[in-house]
């Protein structure tokens, strides 16, 4: 095996970049399809198993309870819905 080479490693400015937006979009509000703002909140109701996407501008949805699913996957399945319809 050949020694790591820093001509081959990402710098560590773009890594740290990238691990703070995965942070955002896992935590944090995301953008609406309908308005375009970043006001879209996802909440996730265990007791109730429920997901609930809500945005400022009116739009709401349920979506199906995965207990795997992680919020950012929440989103997705949302967007997808979205475009469907």
């Amino acid at each position: 095996m050949s020694p790591r080479n820093t001509r081959y490693q990402t710098p560590g400015y773009i890594a740290q970049a990238i691990r703070d937006k995965r942070k955002k979009l896992l935590q944090g509000s995301y953008s609406c399809p309908q308005c375009g703002k970043e006001q879209l909140r996802i909440g996730i109701d265990q007791n109730h198993k429920e997901a609930i996407a809500v945005c400022s501008c009116g739009l709401e949805r349920s979506l199906k309870f995965v207990p795997a699913f992680e919020t950012i996957d929440y989103y997705n399945s949302f967007l997808d819905e979205c475009k469907r319809k």
